[in-house]
């Protein structure tokens, strides 16, 4: 099948600041309306500049605005309550609070230097702007609660992969988004976004959680440069899905092609494997298609992205 012949852009922040490189973009190339509103998660550890980074190149493609939000532990909140039974708790308030406001000072200290770099205007979302602008948000809660609320309102939550540099609560923060949103989420490695929208790959199971994924992954997919890969099972019930995702991406104007994998390993080694190998800048996937606790407990492609995946992966459940 023909790729697409749209050239190649880079997606890395460019030396010029956000504001003038996206007056480069053709004002005339048609733009999805469905990315506006772009909730980019940070927690004050070395994969904010990350997140960051990928949440800014969705927003000068999308001509979009970004809430980065950082979640503020309400230590005296968790420890409250009366009786000898919470004594003992209070009196960890000061050193809790203490690694609290430090980590808050430190996300605060990446949006300013990321925000002095990039260019990127400071305005409430919704405001009128002819480009993206961006808004810091501390919130004092808690991030089950939080994500939970602001997600539901944004059109992508960015969101970094756990990993060892990654807060205590990353991975609640991760599922939260999962699970309580019902939005999409941009699971990034902490890398630069070098190319983000470079052949995106699809990973079909004809699952409603893949289909989620594949609907709000639409515009990343029409932006794609280099042609849309989709992977799925090699069982024929899945190779008319794959046929008919095919007929459905066509008709957004997407170049598809279904591509095998000729590889005896596990699926999520070999879907890996082959993004690594063609190049892919993005995975699109359904998120714990068989449950979470199922996963949990034998594992699945699920979690082995998460725990792998060096590029990075739009999720939905």
């Amino acid at each position: 099948m023909t790729r697409s012949s749209r050239p190649s852009r880079p997606d890395s922040v460019p030396r010029r600041n956000a504001v003038e490189a996206s007056a480069d973009v053709d004002a005339t190339r048609p733009r999805y309306a469905g990315i506006k509103h772009i909730l980019a998660c940070v927690d004050g550890t070395d994969n904010d500049p990350a997140v960051l980074d990928h949440a800014l190149a969705a927003a000068l493609r999308f001509v979009a605005h970004i809430d980065v939000l950082h979640v503020h532990f309400d230590v005296r909140g968790a420890s409250a309550g009366g009786g000898d039974e919470r004594y003992g708790d209070r009196l960890l308030d000061i050193p809790v609070e203490r690694v609290v406001t430090e980590a808050s000072a430190r996300a605060r200290r990446h949006f300013e230097e990321w925000q002095a770099q990039c260019g990127l205007p400071v305005r409430e979302v919704g405001a009128a702007s002819p480009g993206p602008s961006t808004l810091w948000r501390e919130i004092v809660g808690y991030e089950s609660e939080v994500i939970a609320r602001l997600g539901r309102l944004s059109d992508v939550i960015v969101i970094a992969r756990p990993n060892q540099r990654s807060s205590s609560s990353s991975l609640m923060a991760l599922e939260t988004a999962f699970f309580d949103t019902g939005r999409p989420v941009l699971m990034v490695p902490d890398t630069p976004a070098a190319k983000l929208f470079h052949r995106p790959l699809i990973a079909w199971n004809g699952s409603l959680e893949a289909a989620r994924a594949v609907g709000f992954a639409v515009p990343f997919l029409a932006e794609g440069e280099g042609g849309v890969d989709v992977v799925a099972a090699p069982e024929r019930k899945q190779r008319a899905d794959a046929a008919d995702l095919l007929r459905y991406l066509s008709a957004h104007g997407i170049v598809a092609e279904r591509v095998s994998l000729d590889d005896p390993r596990p699926v999520a080694v070999s879907l890996l494997a082959h993004a690594s190998n063609s190049g892919a800048g993005l995975i699109v996937m359904g998120a714990y298609s068989h449950g979470h606790y199922r996963q949990f407990f034998f594992g699945g492609v699920t979690r082995y992205v998460i725990e792998h995946a060096a590029i990075p992966v739009l999720l939905a459940h």
